[in-house]
C-alpha cells in the first residue's frame, strides 16, 4: 500500500496504470489494485480499480508463468474514471493478491512481495485549456407517468454482511435494487426482485460459490393476465473447472407453463 498526497487539487480523466515490481512465490496468481481518495478524516472512497493475472501479463493471446522467486516488473491499467481530488485529500493505491468477490479466488495463490521502490502509478491529469467548454442542454423526451405503489413490505438493506463462526463461513448478500412494482400508462405492472449471494468459507478458495436469484412479473389485472419468470444461477469452483448451475421457472398465473435446468463445466484456462 502506498500514499500520495497532492499539494493541490487534482483532476483525472481517463485509466490510470500502475506498474509493480512484484516477486511471486508461484508461477500462477493475480494481482489487485485499487485506486482511493482519502479524505483528511481518514475515510476512503474508491475511485477506480483493475486486476492482472500472472499468466497474461505478456499479453491474452499466450499464457505464460510468472518466474518463481525473481522480482518482475508487472504493468496494467485501471478502469477508466473522472474524478477530482480535492485539495487536503490524498491518492493512496491499495494492492492485494485477492479482491473476492470482485475477482475469483485462485486455488494456489501464494501471494507476493511488493518493492515499493520499484513501483509507480500514472494518472491521467486533465489539463484544463483557457477556453471554456459549453454544453448545449441535453434533449430528452418527457418521462412516463409511471407511479411506484408503496410496498407493505420492508425493503432488504442493499449489502448483508453474515459471518456464520461455527462453519467459519462468510456471505455477502447484494440486492442491486431493481426490486419494487411500476405502473405504467397503460395499466401494465411489472415487479422485479433479485438477489445476489456471494459466500466463501475460511478452509479455502475452493470453497467459493455465488448464487443470484431472480423474479420477474407482469400482470394486467384490467385483462385478466398474469405472467412470471423465476432464475436461480449458481457457480461453484474445483480447482480444475468452475461449474454453474441454472433454472428457469416461467408461470402463468399459478401454473407452471415451462421449465428447465441445466448445468456446465468451464474448464480453468491461463494459469
Amino acid at each position: 500500500m502506498a500514499l500520495y498526497g497532492p499539494v493541490r487539487p487534482v483532476e483525472i480523466l481517463g485509466r490510470p496504470s500502475v506498474t509493480l515490481s512484484l516477486r511471486t512465490a508461484a508461477p500462477t496468481g493475480q494481482v489487485i489494485a485499487r485506486l482511493c481518495d482519502i479524505a483528511p478524516d481518514g475515510s476512503s472512497t474508491l475511485v477506480t480499480r483493475g486486476a492482472l493475472n500472472f499468466s497474461v501479463r505478456h499479453g491474452r493471446d499466450r499464457a505464460e508463468p510468472a518466474r518463481i522467486g525473481e522480482t518482475e516488473g508487472f504493468t496494467f491499467e485501471l478502469n477508466g474514471i473522472g474524478h477530482a481530488f480535492a485539495p487536503g485529500h490524498r491518492v493512496r493505491l491499495a494492492v492485494s493478491s485477492t479482491y473476492w468477490p470482485w475477482i475469483w479466488p485462485r486455488p494456489d495463490a501464494a501471494g507476493f512481495t511488493l518493492d515499493p521502490a520499484g513501483s509507480s502509478l500514472t494518472l491521467p491529469v486533465r489539463r484544463r485549456t483557457e477556453d471554456a467548454v459549453v454544453w448545449e442542454e441535453p434533449e430528452q423526451p418527457e418521462p412516463l407517468e409511471v407511479v411506484h405503489p408503496a410496498s407493505p413490505e420492508e425493503r432488504r438493506p442493499e449489502r448483508v454482511v453474515v459471518r456464520d463462526v461455527a462453519k467459519g463461513e462468510w456471505r455477502l448478500e447484494v440486492d442491486p435494487k431493481y426490486g419494487g412494482t411500476r405502473v405504467y400508462p397503460g395499466g401494465l405492472e411489472f415487479t422485479e426482485d433479485a438477489l445476489e449471494t456471494y459466500t466463501i468459507e475460511e478452509s479455502g478458495p475452493l470453497t467459493a460459490r455465488t448464487r443470484s436469484d431472480w423474479t420477474i412479473r407482469l400482470r394486467r389485472p384490467d385483462r385478466g393476465w398474469d405472467v412470471g419468470v423465476e432464475t436461480r444461477s449458481e457457480i461453484t469452483c474445483d480447482a480444475e473447472a468452475f461449474h454453474t448451475s441454472n433454472e428457469v421457472v416461467c408461470r402463468e398465473g399459478d401454473e407452471v407453463v415451462f421449465h428447465r435446468t441445466w448445468e456446465k463445466r468451464i474448464p480453468r484456462t491461463a494459469g
